[in-house]
């Protein structure tokens, strides 16, 4: 079976859809004959690059007739995305294996969904499968779309690790895992960090994924101004590690915060990091929203708080600077089992999911 994974950035950020691109790839590529990716993002590791796809560049319907060339010799050509980035390019390589009667089957990942309509009228007329990854996402996509097929299948995640020292020594070390970003709180976990170091509070704040970054993060300069005091007092770093070594920066820290803002549809749609601090027993605060709540319901070392509140982020992160270290209950370790098991057979369950679609094509 011949697989093309198609997405518009494959370049190693923490966490996100390129983290799971990667390892899915590497998965399949031991199950199956051929599988590709192809990215917008030139010097994506494992990844051809394709200016079809890349946002830098103009829409070009020659482009989307070599992306379509591509494709053809496809078994399955599975799309991420597809209504965030370049739908138009979408649209046309459609067209195109449509216009050349393309006999595989197109598939087409949903790892983040928001509220606007137009997305979802270009996800409806879509002629393939819907896979989501989380509970969470699969039922905003089921009340939107009644008609749509939707699968749900688990993330892929490298479990290899390799070493990383964090930047932070001595005192509690509270860790954002996420690419930095407004829409993971990454204001909210920065202000309420900077709280507790004006209490006098002996801790050192960490955020990873800052580099990669395609549009500017989005933390007021006020803000940033504020924690250059602290940066030079060596208690406020930022910094950026490969997937493979967030294992090691993850368990460093004694809290691991991820604060997305959004509720409703552009809610957290899974947060592989989050998971990765459940199997490592880290303290996790994290917002109600999206699937955060879902996923850390039976864990008993997570504060769940409101989306978007710094106050309420504030008080749950004093709280829990003033706590032990986490002694995981049996239902901790089976749900970091739970979720390990996840990781480690993702690509089993996308293979046999492919298999599914050619048996009935």
């Amino acid at each position: 079976m011949r697989i093309v994974h198609v997405h518009w950035t494959g370049l190693p950020v923490t966490g996100g859809v390129e983290t799971h691109l990667s390892a899915v790839v590497s998965q399949l590529g031991a199950l199956t004959n051929e599988i590709h990716a192809v990215v917008g993002t030139q010097h994506s590791p494992g990844c051809d690059y394709d200016p079809a796809l890349d946002i830098g560049e103009p829409f070009v319907p020659d482009r989307a007739g070599a992306l379509t060339e591509r494709c053809l010799d496809a078994d399955i050509v599975h799309w991420h995305n597809p209504q965030w980035h370049k739908p138009e390019v979408v649209t046309a390589v459609v067209e195109r294996l449509r216009e050349r009667r393309w006999h595989g089957r197109l598939v087409f990942d949903l790892h983040n969904i928001d509220e606007r309509a137009d997305q979802w009228e270009f996800l409806a007329a879509l002629p393939g499968p819907l896979v989501a990854h989380s509970a969470f996402v699969a039922a905003e996509v089921r009340g939107r779309l009644p008609d749509a097929e939707v699968t749900v299948l688990g993330l892929a995640l490298p479990l290899e690790e390799a070493p990383f020292r964090l930047p932070a020594a001595g005192g509690t070390i509270v860790l954002q895992p996420s690419r930095m970003t407004r829409w993971k709180g990454s204001h909210l976990s920065l202000e309420a960090s900077l709280t507790l170091l004006d209490e006098g509070a002996d801790l050192h704040f960490v955020h990873a994924g800052t580099e990669h970054l395609i549009w500017p993060p989005g933390i007021p300069e006020s803000l940033l101004e504020r924690a250059g005091a602290w940066q030079e007092k060596g208690r406020v770093h930022f910094t950026h590690y490969r997937p493979q070594q967030s294992w090691a920066a993850i368990r460093a820290s004694d809290i691991i915060v991820h604060p997305t803002i959004d509720r409703g549809a552009h809610g957290e749609p899974f947060s592989l990091s989050v998971a990765q601090a459940v199997i490592c027993g880290r303290r996790i605060i994290a917002s109600d929203s999206g699937n955060l709540p879902l996923l850390l319901g039976d864990y008993s070392a997570a504060a769940i708080v409101p989306a978007d509140d710094v106050y309420a982020l504030t008080g749950a992160l004093r709280e829990a600077a003033q706590q032990q270290p986490v002694a995981p209950t049996a239902g901790d370790l089976a749900l970091a089992q739970h979720l390990r098991d996840g990781f480690a057979t993702a690509g089993q369950h996308h293979l046999a999911f492919y298999q599914s679609l050619t048996n009935t094509a």
